[in-house]
């Protein structure tokens, strides 16, 4: 499996994570405060905050590919430059 594909995977774990959180948060807001229920939506909080660190780390390791992607076909141009047809 390539890098492209797991992180790809982990985005698709990630957006179904937060689906589920979403509907736990709208189940909490229509039932009400209780004293576990309170706790829980702020661990559930506190879990898309950890999320969204995570997806702002792989938003930086995808750019960081697709730079040395362009920087090893900027090497390749310089080295192996095409000839034009005349």
């Amino acid at each position: 499996m390539d890098h492209f594909q797991a992180l790809l995977e982990k985005i698709e774990r990630l957006r179904a994570e937060i689906a589920d959180i979403k509907l736990l948060n709208e189940r909490y807001r229509l039932a009400g405060t209780g004293g576990e229920a309170r706790v829980a939506h702020l661990e559930r909080h506190e879990r898309l905050q950890q999320i969204q660190k995570e997806l702002i780390q792989l938003f930086k390791l995808g750019n960081k590919a697709v730079s040395m992607e362009k920087r090893i076909e900027e090497q390749f141009s310089r080295r192996y430059p095409l000839k034009r047809a005349s």
